[in-house]
């Protein structure tokens, strides 16, 4: 009956949609609990006796959990793409705006949006790992201040980077795409955005070799 159909896709969407939420924030803690711990924990002072430069170890550390960050954001892409299709077609809906999306990709603007996407993730991640070492360098409350730095931080640069960045999020990006004619004329409005993560991130990778070099406080 349709009541029932429409009790059971719900249930359905909202415990898959829980999923992908905690399959993302795992990601994420893992990422920032790994880090911390090999760095600036208890295991941080088998980590800087390795027979490696701190470049080696922060780059493996960041190399990794943005391989594992946008492995996680394809798999989140792939299963709200395959939890549409299945729940399209038990409902009976038409799928075919569904595959449209696949058109996206015969548009240059399809490929900046993805490296767009790989570089905000990569900044994203740096900027855990800036406030955690920025967080280090206090003797006391280093998990309260380690906080304080990321939304100070992230506040920051939301603020400087409005004025460069063609979209702050997601909806942005697709209010671009949908309601502007030629697409392919808008592929270059990721260039200042994009230099701005390049800058961030730079930033970000040198303060953090700097403090893990010269003001590394294990205590």
């Amino acid at each position: 009956e349709t009541n029932s159909m429409q009790i059971i896709t719900g249930t359905l969407g909202i415990l898959i949609f829980g999923g992908l939420i905690g399959l993302y924030l795992s990601n994420y803690y893992i990422i920032i609990r790994r880090f911390y711990s090999n760095l600036y924990g208890r295991e941080g002072y088998l980590t800087w006796t390795l027979p490696a430069n701190p470049h080696a170890i922060i780059l493996s550390k960041f190399i990794g959990a943005l391989v594992a960050s946008l492995y996680c954001l394809f798999l989140l892409f792939f299963s709200g793409f395959i939890t549409i299709l299945v729940m399209g077609a038990v409902t009976g809906e038409d799928l075919s705006a569904v595959f449209s999306i696949f058109e996206l990709f015969s548009y240059s603007i399809a490929y900046w949006i993805i490296i767009w996407w790989i570089f905000t993730t990569a900044s994203g991640i740096l900027l855990f790992y800036v406030s955690i070492a920025l967080g280090q360098l206090f003797q006391n409350r280093r998990g309260l201040k380690t906080i304080l730095f990321f939304f100070l931080l992230y506040l920051v640069l939301s603020i400087i980077g409005t004025a460069v960045q063609p979209a702050r999020n997601t909806n942005d990006l697709l209010h671009l795409l949908y309601n502007n004619g030629n697409m392919e004329e808008w592929g270059s409005i990721f260039i200042p955005g994009l230099i701005y993560e390049v800058i961030k991130i730079v930033s970000m990778y040198f303060t953090i070799h700097y403090i893990s070099k010269y003001k590394l406080n294990l205590q």
